[in-house]
């Protein structure tokens, strides 16, 4: 079975990332995030990424940066912790038991 959560993000990012709960599900064993805008911080010259985790009923959200100035190649960071994000909503899929 599937199910959708959106949530509003946190207003101060902890490193680690945040999480989702779907408690009326015992087991959340497969998931995708995705957030309403491609371009999370409108920041010039840099893109963001999505990494779930799941564990039982909770999926994880960690949101990742890369710059895109330089010759390269630019690594994948977490995003700065305190960055606010309750602007931006994360919609959540998962595959639920």
């Amino acid at each position: 079975m599937l199910a959708i959560k959106s949530v509003a993000g946190p207003s101060s990012y902890v490193t680690g990332g945040f999480t989702v709960a779907f408690g009326e599900f015992e087991k959340v064993t497969k998931a995708v995030a995705f957030c309403d805008r491609s371009q999370i911080l409108e920041a010039n010259d840099t893109v963001y990424g999505l990494r779930v985790s799941v564990s039982e009923n909770i999926v994880t959200i960690i949101v990742r940066t890369a710059s895109t100035v330089g010759a390269g190649p630019n690594a994948w960071s977490q995003l700065a912790a305190t960055t606010d994000l309750s602007a931006r909503t994360f919609t959540v899929i998962a595959e639920v038991e």
